[in-house]
């Protein structure tokens, strides 16, 4: 099955709870899940994955990240737990998919929701088919051919469930015949005409349940929620007797004229005394190639032939899962030895990675860009599609180089070809200089969840090339025979042109002052930060040089470049070409000479960035100002009182024109600290962590490198990155630990435990504790390897069996006894985090 079939179908809108979508331009069909209850208010129906929506815990437990997957989701404040399915069908009569979703009872983890207590739950799941085109907008051209194509040929019937069946079975049909539309290929083609079953099974516990539709104008799963909101209504009317009565949403099986979207309602009203797993379930069967008229199919209960698929391909997925990790053959510590991962360690790891995977979308939309640094003009970029896996399904749920790479270390080990076409995507996002926006807001869904300030992309700014780490690995799996991947030769030979350029790129914008040195792009002076901001670096808030200047030198850049020019050395001489080998393996010798020429620093014993820096700086508070450029674009700055009092105050050059303070909203005016410099003057910038290992992260460092045993020693000191969860981002010791950069701005690389980084350092300290690395300090590497390993696998467990999720980061801060070693800020965050299951599998 080549990839267009293969990927025609998936759960690939992972900003919702269960969100499908055909892998089809011009045009596709979406499908999506909403749910309610009257134990929450109707404006609070569930969607989009949400944190605010206080969910006890949701995610795949299953996912194999294109035919099939099992999630569960616990919705505490609605009483109900979900369980959804997906399954690509494939047969001679059948090519689709199914879903099902089924519902049991919950009981909350919160005491205080726990001792309220019900009588009944009054359930209503909302199952749409939407026909979209273009990036979603509503008012696109486009929209009018998918108008009016989908019509109810079976009204909601009841039917025989089984000839032993005590159980109630409701169905409908939904059919569309739509045009022939093509894709972005000839061999692509829109799937507007399919037949679509719907049944709702319940048992006779089951008060009442019924089956419902509707077809609204005007509507897309951007606005669905606002729209079935706005159909609610009181029971009975809206009369004073009824003023007390939570409204509902009853659809009233009826489609509108223009509309391009159907939305089945499933309403079950169940006894909370008696509700139980299995008592209400809706099952959908979409199909591009049926024949039978709506007349016959409405007799044929469906629910067993989704049953059967299920779980062949739950079965499959199990055995997948242990012959990529081998987890059946792995341990970890336990009081004085090691012990094999017992079931629930294991079914952790299953759904850690099924989280990664199956949070893989496809976008389709043009991006914000300014292309030239001294004009702020901001221009929408051709319209793409692009195949990627996301950080985290309810905050970041689109795509981003930094992490993308570490998505797909996790990936191809289990299936190689997801994680081409996934690159393959990608390097076709590439402007013809080699430019790659670091983070990709594709489309209206993607758009409307970016906070305003992040939506530009800037042509200068970089972001880590990761991506070669994920083809890295791949190499590295075949040349040791564990991988059977026979199209890996043909797909490098297919990208290493974009590969070229994009180092040429890397070469060419991001070089520093001197030579074999490099530096971020993207630092901006009074951006209101107490150290301005490195975004492009991927490590935001880490502290560097306290005045952003062009002569900065960064070295976690410059160990990029080492190790990348490395990598595709190695790329090269793997598809047979010498010329380009040599070439790389000379760049990676000259930019080695200038880590330690411009990096070390033989006091410390340590690598830091250069740049002009105070160490005797001061903390000043200043006004927040307001500055305007001559197009009318704004932003905020700071300025110090005197200048406010003179009148004369003084805004960034790219923003010259003041226009006015801001207030602090209590009649005052709102400060900021401000870091103020006393002695300036290029120098190393002395912070110990993730930065300052680099060289050994991307082991750029030799295996007898004296400096390596250096960089080991404060890696493994409690006093600045070791703790007993993992490898915290600052030292200690360091003025700026846990320290905001900004009031409210939480830090974020200051101390806390990042996976990614972790995943780096134990890739590193295995590789040097290998007896074939000859490195001297093999038994120092050795055991921090092996103490690291266990440090972090048992507390993202641990956290994982508390919280129910995998987080973006964990508490580094030795001084917040409560809190540390716990995981915050987002959640779930199954993007890089997930690498814990490569970490068990030891898979580096």
């Amino acid at each position: 099955m080549n990839s267009l079939q293969r990927f025609r179908w998936g759960t690939f809108r992972p900003g919702l709870y269960l969100g499908l979508r055909s892998r089809t331009q011009s045009a596709y069909v979406s499908a999506g899940l909403l749910w309610g209850s009257q134990h929450e208010d109707v404006s609070q129906l569930r969607h989009q994955c949400r944190q605010e929506d206080r969910l006890q815990r949701y995610g795949w437990l299953q996912h194999d990240g294109s035919s099939y997957g099992l999630q569960t989701v616990e919705d505490q404040y609605n009483r109900v737990e979900l369980t959804t399915s997906y399954a690509r069908l494939h047969s001679d009569d059948t090519q689709g998919w199914a879903a099902r979703v089924k519902a049991a009872p919950l009981t909350p983890r919160d005491e205080r929701l726990r001792r309220k207590q019900v009588e009944n739950t009054k359930l209503s799941l909302f199952f749409y088919v939407d026909l979209g085109c273009g990036d979603e907008s509503l008012q696109l051209e486009c929209k009018r051919q998918l108008q009016n194509l989908m019509e109810v040929m079976a009204e909601p019937n009841g039917l025989q469930c089984g000839e032993e069946d005590q159980a109630s079975c409701v169905q409908m049909v939904l059919q569309s015949e739509g045009p022939e539309l093509k894709g972005e290929t000839e061999e692509e083609e829109v799937p507007l005409t399919f037949q679509m079953q719907v049944q709702l099974k319940t048992q006779p516990t089951v008060r009442s349940a019924e089956l419902r539709y509707a077809g609204l104008k005007d509507t897309n799963l951007i606005n669905v929620k606002e729209r079935l909101v706005a159909l609610a209504e009181r029971p009975g009317g809206e009369g004073k007797k009824n003023l007390k009565a939570d409204k509902e949403i009853q659809l009233e099986n009826f489609i509108e004229e223009g509309s391009s979207i159907v939305i089945v309602q499933a309403i079950v009203d169940v006894d909370a005394a008696t509700f139980k797993d299995g008592d209400v379930v809706l099952d959908v069967l979409f199909n591009e190639v049926a024949s039978s008229s709506a007349s016959e199919l409405v007799k044929t209960p469906i629910d067993h032939v989704i049953t059967g698929k299920l779980a062949e391909c739950a079965q499959q997925f199990e055995d997948k899962f242990e012959q990529s990790f081998h987890l059946s053959t792995k341990t970890w510590p336990a009081g004085e030895g090691e012990v094999p991962f017992n079931a629930s360690v294991v079914k952790f790891a299953k759904s850690a990675f099924s989280n990664l995977v199956g949070g893989t979308g496809y976008f389709y939309g043009s991006s914000l860009v300014q292309y030239d640094p001294e004009n702020p003009e901001v221009v929408e970029s051709p319209v793409k599609s692009l195949f990627t896996a996301v950080p985290s399904r309810s905050f970041f749920p689109r795509g981003f180089v930094w992490d993308e790479g570490f998505h797909q270390i996790g990936i191809s080990a289990f299936d190689a070809s997801i994680t081409r076409d996934v690159l393959a995507h990608w390097f076709g996002l590439m402007d013809e200089d080699g430019y790659i926006a670091r983070e990709q807001t594709l489309g209206q869904d993607a758009r409307r969840r970016v906070p305003t300030e992040f939506l530009v992309q800037h042509v200068e700014h970089a972001n880590p090339p990761t991506l070669l780490l994920s083809l890295e690995k791949m190499l590295l799996r075949h040349k040791a025979g564990d991988s059977d991947d026979k199209e890996l030769q043909k797909f490098v030979r297919l990208i290493f042109p974009f590969l070229k350029r994009w180092y040429s790129w890397f070469l060419k914008t991001q070089s520093g002052p001197l030579d074999a040195s490099f530096r971020w792009r993207g630092r901006r002076l009074n951006d209101g930060k107490l150290i301005s901001n490195t975004l492009s670096s991927g490590l935001d808030d880490y502290p560097r040089a306290s005045l952003p200047s062009d002569r900065e030198m960064h070295v976690d850049l410059l160990s990029w470049m080492i190790h990348s020019s490395e990598i595709m050395a190695n790329l090269a001489s793997f598809i047979d070409l010498d010329n380009e080998v040599q070439r790389f393996e000379l760049n990676r010798a000259h930019f080695f000479d200038g880590l330690d020429k411009h990096h070390w620093n033989d006091e410390a014993q340590a690598f830091f960035d250069v740049g002009d820096h105070s160490e005797d700086g001061v903390v000043e508070y200043q006004v927040s100002i307001r500055c305007r450029n001559d197009q009318g674009q704004v932003i905020d700055a700071t300025a110090p009182f005197k200048q406010i009092e003179a009148q004369q105050v003084t805004c960034p050059p790219t923003h010259p024109n003041f226009m006015f303070p801001l207030g602090d909203g209590r009649g005052g005016l709102q400060t900021l600290p401000v870091f103020i410099p006393r002695t300036t003057k290029l120098q190393h910038v002395k912070h110990i962590g993730y930065v300052s290992m680099f060289p050994l992260l991307l082991k750029v460092l030799p295996p007898d490198s004296p400096k390596l045993l250096a960089v080991l020693k404060q890696l493994t000191d409690p006093a600045h990155l070791w703790s007993p969860f993992g490898l915290r981002s600052l030292s200690t010791q360091d003025p700026f630990f846990e320290q905001e950069n900004a009031p409210g701005d939480n830090p974020y690389w200051r101390g806390a435990i990042w996976m990614n980084a972790n995943y780096l350092a134990l890739d590193a300290l295995h590789h040097y504790s290998q007896p074939s690395i000859g490195s001297p300090y093999q038994a120092a590497f050795a055991e921090a390897y092996a103490e690291l390993r266990a440090n972090v696998i048992s507390n993202v467990y641990r956290e994982y069996e508390r919280t129910g999720y995998l987080w973006e980061q964990y508490s580094g801060d030795i001084h917040s006894t409560q809190q540390y070693g716990r995981g915050q800020r987002c959640h779930p965050f199954s993007g890089w985090t997930a690498l814990v299951v490569n970490i068990m599998a030891e898979i580096y």
